[in-house]
Order: C-alpha cells, then structure tokens, then sequence
C-alpha cells in the first residue's frame, strides 16, 4: 500500500493521499476497495449501489435512493443493466455474421465486441457507481462523472473502454462511473407515468450520490464535471436543461451528441409500449387499464420483456421533467444551465456504423454515411455549440481527427475517425492483443494532449482550457475557434473556421430546427 505525505519544516509528516483501498464511509455503506490492475497507487471502488433495485414494483419507476450500514466490497464491478445489444439475437459471436463483407481488423473484432458487450452479466439490480482514486496529487481534486452512450438501448461501466484507471492517475482527478436503466426499462412508453425517463433520473440521482459522498475519497464538490459520448452526451445535454437552476456540477463535457437538436423528442413511447404488453398477454390500451398493464409487465422476467421489444423503439419521450418538446425554444430563452461546456464531434462518426451494416450485409455508398454523420452528430454538435455561444458562456468546440494503425476497425478504404474512437485516448484504453499493432509515438503524444485537454477543463472549467499548453479559444462562429484535434497526426491546436463543416448544416439540415 501507497501513502503520499508531504514532510514539513518541523519534520512532521501530513499524508495528503490515503491508504490504497482504504475503507471509506458512504451514504450505501462502508466500502473498501483494492489497488488497480495496472495502475497500483490508483484506489478502486467498485459496484457501489446508489439506489434499490429497480425490481418488481420499482421496475419503470423512479429510482429510490439506497441507504445502508453494511460493509460493502468494492472489489468487482456491477452488473450491467439488461439491453438490446447489437449481437445478441445471434448468440453474441461475430462469425454468425458477414465477417467477410464488414472486413473486420483484429482490433474491430475486439473494440466491437467490448463496446456492444459481447461478455456483458446482465441484472435489474444495476444502479451501482464506481469510483478511482489516485494517491498524491492535489489534497481535494477534480471529479469527473461519466454516462456512458449505447442509443439509450444499450451500454455498461462494465465496458473495458471506461476503465478509469489511467485517466485517475495519468491527470490526478477521482473519475466516477454509473449505471443507468436503457430501452424499455429507462425510458418506458406508459403514456399515463409522470416520468417518461428514468433512465435520466437515475443519471442524477448517482450525481446527487458524488454530491453527497466524494469528498470522503478525497473529491472537490466545487469541482464535479458531467461528461459522456453519444446516448451519454445527449443525457449529459438532457441534464443541462432538466436541473437548470440545481445543477450540482460545475462543467459539462459532451462527445458526439445533443439534446433536442435532431430530430424532437416523441411525446410519447405508447405504441411500442402497448406493443410489447400485447405481445406478453398484459393488455392493450382498449382493452385493459393503465395499473393492470403496468402490473403485469412489472410481474414479467426482464429477458421475456426483452424478448417483446422486437423491433419497437424506446429512448427518451417528453414528460416536461427529463424531456421536453422544444429544445431550441429553451435554449433561446437560457432555460439551461449556465455553465462552460467543451463538446465536438468525430470527423467520420459513421466509420463506426459501416461495419455494423456490413456484417448484417447492407451497404451503402459514401455519401450516405457522410450525410447520416452530419445530421446526427456534426449538426447537432455545431448547433448546441451555437446556442452557449449565443448566450455568451463559456464554450470550447473540438472535431476529432486520430486515425492510427491500431484504431482502425476496417481497411480499403480505413474507417477514419470513427463514432467512439477518441475515447480510448481520453481513457487510455485502447484494445491489445494478437493481431493488434502497438502504438505509434505520434499516436501516444495526441493521446497524452487530448486526456489532458479533458482533465484541464475538469480542473477549471472556466479557465483551464485556456491556459492548456499554449491555450484553446473560445469557441465562436463568426471566427477560427473550432479546434481539430490529431489534424494530419499533429499533436496541439490545430484552429478552423466552423463554417468548414458546418456549411451542410445549412444546406441539409438547419441548425436549430427542431422539426429536422
């Protein structure tokens, strides 16, 4: 075990940093926890619950904080919450599908299998947090919350890519990670609940959860940073206009997505909720009423709910509490938190999806992905970008670049900068192993700068990235400040005009309408 101390004049020793895997006393309970795999001065707690399972009556309902007094071991992580995973309906292995078509690299096969949770355990009693830890450094340090993405159907802290190890101890901040209910069970279609989304109430409640127990391990409250990546960084979105005037932490980060800034929000999820109740003999809505189809679906096996979905939808729905009808109306009116926000985009998101069509044996030409990457995540991007700059806050906008031998999930031609790929280089976490080429040093100096970038915000919201190694500008529209970042493999700032890339916004897809 590691103790970090600062000795002082008088010879007396103060120990800034703590036992590694110390016992610590939390609202959930006692929770000790173990030294990281790799990084061993970094403490890890894991599987901490923050609210009751989600079980029985509770299935679909607000989350209900958990209190407890017993000793909890934070040494395995959770569950992951039950999903519709992309591979699932063949049994999870690859080879089922056209592996010659989508023709994956070794690190494709590896990336898509740990993103789309190939390995995933899978319970309703999944509302658990994890929390890393790393010795020395600054006495009270900046905390970084993630939601992780998956198109709200989908996604776990269990994924290798969301190991907060490196990133605690490579940029000295605690990093936190939560579970969060997805598809029907966190975003329901029961038109006649108040709550539409608790999938989105569970996101705050493990906030509040940091809020209220981060600084026993050492955590700055003043400094809590909600960042995420695509479903994650819309919810992150979300939670900006959902606790405008209460929201706890101090920044946003937001990775390929937006809130309300697609297309809007559905009113509701009723059809496919009335579908799936249907399918399982609980009712329809004219033959039955509103508590005997909840109650029945409630009594269900989560697999045999899952099995009904078929191919209904359900993500987020407006309940004027987590989401509303027109995003674009309140960010005119400032009805948003009024905080720093650093979010971007990926040059070539779709590179992500090509594969993903190929191994079910669709394809399409090359325009088709560069317009489904523009309406869905550049435009989007740009607009919620526009809106913190319209209303003079402080907003950083970046467009990913890296394009390295061992990101790339196909070849002839490379998927580019594809849907996800910076985030093993803010985490440190890419895959390895056979078949997998090694790092280049140009790719180890751009990780090292971006996860920087990421903790330099974390630190100081409203300053950081402007003192960061030289100094990004604030983002504007009307002049150079979109940072593109690993642009022809160079590590820093490398500043564009906007107006670049936001040209087919204009075009094909209006920044701001709400009706698009």
């Amino acid at each position: 075990m590691k103790v970090s101390c600062l000795i002082l004049f008088l010879g007396i020793s103060r120990c800034y940093g703590r036992l590694v895997g110390q016992p610590i006393k939390t609202s959930s309970g006692p929770v000790s926890g173990h030294a990281a795999t790799v990084n061993s001065d970094v403490s890890v707690y894991l599987g901490i619950p923050y609210a009751l399972p989600p079980v029985g009556n509770l299935r679909f309902m607000p989350p209900k904080k958990y209190h407890g007094d017993k000793p909890i071991n934070g040494s395995s992580i959770g569950y992951a919450c039950p999903a519709n995973t992309p591979f699932a309906a063949r049994g999870n292995d690859l080879n089922n599908y056209d592996m010659a078509l989508a023709n994956l690299t070794a690190q494709g096969i590896a990336t898509l299998s740990d993103l789309f949770q190939v390995s995933a355990t899978f319970s309703e009693d999944c509302l658990t947090l994890n929390v890393w830890v790393p010795a020395g450094g600054e006495p009270h340090k900046a905390v970084m919350i993630y939601v992780y993405g998956g198109s709200y159907t989908g996604g776990s802290t269990q994924i290798g890519y969301y190991d907060g190890q490196h990133l605690a101890a490579e940029q000295d901040v605690i990093v936190v990670t939560l579970n969060y209910r997805v598809d029907i069970l966190g975003f329901h279609g029961d038109p006649e609940s108040e709550n539409h989304n608790p999938g989105f109430l569970d996101q705050r409640m493990a906030v509040e959860w940091v809020r209220d127990n981060i600084g026993a391990f050492g955590g700055d409250v003043s400094r809590l940073t909600l960042f995420g990546q695509s479903a994650g960084s819309a919810s992150v979105d979300h939670y900006a206009y959902s606790y405008a005037s209460n929201p706890i932490v101090s920044g946003f980060i937001m990775e390929s997505g937006a809130a309300g800034f697609g297309k809007a929000l559905p009113s509701n999820n009723a059809e496919a909720w009335y579908s799936v109740s249907d399918t399982l003999g609980c009712g329809t809505n004219a033959t039955s009423s509103h508590q005997d189809i909840l109650s029945c679906l409630q009594a269900k096996d989560f697999k045999e709910l899952f099995a009904a979905i078929g191919s209904n939808s359900f993500g987020p729905s407006v309940d004027g509490i987590t989401g509303f009808a027109d995003y674009p109306a309140l960010s005119k009116a400032g009805k948003f938190a009024q905080l720093p926000v650093l979010t971007g985009n990926n040059d070539f998101e779709t590179g992500a999806y090509i594969p993903l069509f190929a191994l079910n044996g669709v394809t399409q030409d090359h325009q088709f992905w560069v317009d489904y990457a523009n309406r869905e995540f550049a435009c989007p991007a740009g607009a919620r970008a526009n809106v913190s700059a319209s209303h003079g806050l402080p907003i950083w906008r970046y467009r990913w670049f890296g394009n390295f031998p061992n990101t790339r999930l196909f070849t002839n031609p490379d998927s580019g900068a594809w849907h996800c790929s910076e985030i093993a280089f803010i985490w440190n976490t890419l895959p390895t192993g056979p078949g997998i080429p090694p790092d280049t040093a140009t790719e180890v100096s751009i990780r090292g700068y971006i996860q920087g970038a990421w903790a330099a915000f974390a630190k100081s919201p409203l300053t950081g990235l402007t003192k960061y190694r030289g100094g990004w500008p604030k983002y504007s529209p009307f002049e150079p400040s979109l940072i593109r970042l690993a642009y022809d493999n160079v590590t820093g700032t490398n500043v564009a005009s906007s107006g670049i890339y936001d040209e087919a916004c204009l075009t094909t897809y209006p920044i701001g309408d709400k009706d698009h």
